[in-house]
């Protein structure tokens, strides 16, 4: 069979020929037959003739001339059959005339003859990719890679494009990852596996093969920024402190780094860490809305609320139909103590952000401090449309409702709650506190508040509702007991004072009573009942 190692005297031959001005037929060089000998002398046991054949029609195929080359191929051949490098020229030369049939018959042939023949094989591979027969193709890369134990990475590649060509993506992501450990310097196909994987949204796949492109190349911006926004939609906010620290170090303090990482310190609860980032964006005129809320939360943790609110208002000022600004003037209000100046912030835009939980809640809430209930109801009962699972909106609208004596409404909001948890102490509590008013329901009343106590025996409310019951089931000693408890822990609770003080009448203690309604009354100064107990007024 002939060695094709032997081309290479023929390629020279090939170039000089090549060279000649090409209007002239090109001059064959004198001392062809010496080449020819040489090359027939390294090969003493294929047939001669063969091989001049061979090397004929090879110099036709460097001329382009590729029906003179098939005819010195096909004399090659009938010499000596078995010589896979004849068919092999023979069969490019039948591509290279347009006749695809007769080449890939030639190729299977000399494959036939050799199975383990690489470059027959990747000749067939690539003919059945400009043929678009897939399958074909991918057949013959599949053995192309078996038949090169310690893997030729081209191969595995044309694998994961043909794959990928036909939307198989976790095959196409899989070649290649491993046409790269097979040849670690094909980074780009890496890369292709990772921004494949960051396409498909296999997020943790692309998050890892990521990660091996910055340990390969640490100060490539993009391979850190695409990290970065991987492991922060994993919530892993450590590491991508730790990554955004590095791309801050390589880029320097742009507003955009200095912000995402202002961002992952408050997430990662270092307000410490993340309140001068954001300071420093304000002075720098960074109008980002996520960094105004985010600065506007930590002054109003700090309780520095008129830092808080100046951040805030110059969020609603510059980002008028985000929500947040508004929700962060309202709880600077809140935390004033002054629900009235969160209803003027949050009442002008509720039905332009009707479908926003917060505002509608939030509106609702200060509403029902100021026992505006009416309102408050109308609000709560919106806010439960948009989020019906809300735990702090059905308790709101559960006390609004028992306030307006809309007790259906109440009873199944408590009792939803207590069903949806066992253990919701302030949902026991005030069901408790509901029913014993309405001097309903005494001993469901009571088990629920004994249920309150054991999980907050020291809890002043909790304590004065079960000595309620206790009175209201004429068990004046133990309603004593229950309410002076309450009062040793809070004693400015003009209703509890009153409850005590109902409790000393019937237990013929009137003088004190009488001390207790005045102390009552001190705090609470225009109710009449309490006057009337004092006996500041007469009956």
């Amino acid at each position: 069979m002939i060695i094709r190692h032997n081309l290479k005297l023929l390629i020279l031959c090939a170039i000089f020929l090549l060279t000649g001005c090409a209007d002239k037929p090109p001059v064959i060089p004198e001392d062809l037959e010496l080449v020819k000998r040489e090359v027939l002398a390294l090969e003493p046991k294929e047939n001669p003739q063969a091989i001049a054949h061979f090397m004929d029609g090879q110099l036709f195929m460097f001329q382009g001339n590729y029906s003179m080359a098939i005819l010195e191929f096909q004399d090659a051949m009938v010499l000596d059959p078995r010589a896979i490098g004849i068919t092999v020229s023979m069969a490019e030369c039948y591509w290279k005339l347009g006749k695809v049939d007769k080449s890939e018959d030639l190729l299977l042939k000399a494959i036939k003859l050799e199975p383990d023949d690489i470059e027959a094989r990747e000749m067939l591979a690539n003919q059945y990719i400009y043929r678009n027969q897939q399958n074909k193709a991918i057949e013959q890369f599949s053995i192309l890679v078996d038949l090169t134990p310690k893997g030729d990475a081209k191969y595995i590649i044309a694998l994961g494009k043909l794959t990928l060509a036909e939307n198989k993506i976790n095959e196409a992501i899989a070649y290649f990852i491993k046409a790269y450990e097979t040849d670690p310097n094909r980074i780009d196909i890496l890369e292709e596996a990772a921004n494949l994987s960051l396409r498909s949204r296999q997020l943790d796949q692309a998050r890892d093969l990521y990660k091996k492109l910055i340990n390969i190349d640490k100060n490539n911006a993009y391979y850190l920024s695409t990290y970065i926004d991987l492991i922060v939609m994993r919530g892993d906010y450590d590491n991508g402190v730790i990554a955004l620290e590095s791309l801050v170090d390589l880029e320097g303090e742009t507003t955009e780094r200095l912000s995402q990482l202002g961002i992952l310190y408050y997430k990662l609860g270092n307000s410490l860490k993340a309140k001068p980032l954001f300071e420093k964006l304000v002075e720098m005129g960074d109008t980002d809305a996520t960094v105004l809320h985010f600065l506007s939360s930590i002054y109003l943790e700090q309780s520095k609320l008129d830092s808080a609110i100046v951040i805030a208002y110059r969020l609603m000022d510059h980002f008028p139909s985000d929500p947040r600004g508004y929700l962060d003037a309202a709880m600077v209000e809140l935390n004033r103590e002054n629900p009235s100046g969160a209803i003027d912030i949050l009442n002008p835009v509720s039905e332009k952000f009707q479908k926003e939980f917060s505002i509608q809640y939030l509106l609702g809430s200060s509403y029902q401090q100021l026992e505006e209930y009416d309102k408050a109801t109308k609000l709560l009962r919106r806010s439960l449309t948009i989020y019906p699972d809300s735990r702090g909106a059905r308790h709101t609208l559960a006390i609004a409702s028992d306030a307006m004596q809309h007790w259906s409404e109440s009873d199944s909001l408590y009792e939803g709650l207590i069903a949806s948890d066992t253990n919701d102490v302030q949902a026991l509590n005030n069901y408790s506190y509901s029913l014993v008013e309405r001097n309903i329901q005494l001993k469901k009343s009571l088990v629920m508040s004994k249920k309150a106590i054991d999980m907050e025996p020291d809890n002043a409310a909790y304590l004065d509702t079960i000595g309620w019951i206790y009175y209201k089931l004429n068990n004046a000693q133990k309603a004593l007991y229950y309410i002076r408890r309450s009062i040793e822990l809070e004693d400015e609770n003009a209703v509890v004072l009153e409850h005590l003080g109902d409790v000393l009448i019937a237990t013929d203690d009137t003088e004190e009573a009488r001390t207790i309604y005045l102390r009552a009354l001190d705090l609470d100064k225009d109710n009449e009942l309490l006057k009337q107990k004092a006996g500041v007024i007469p009956d």
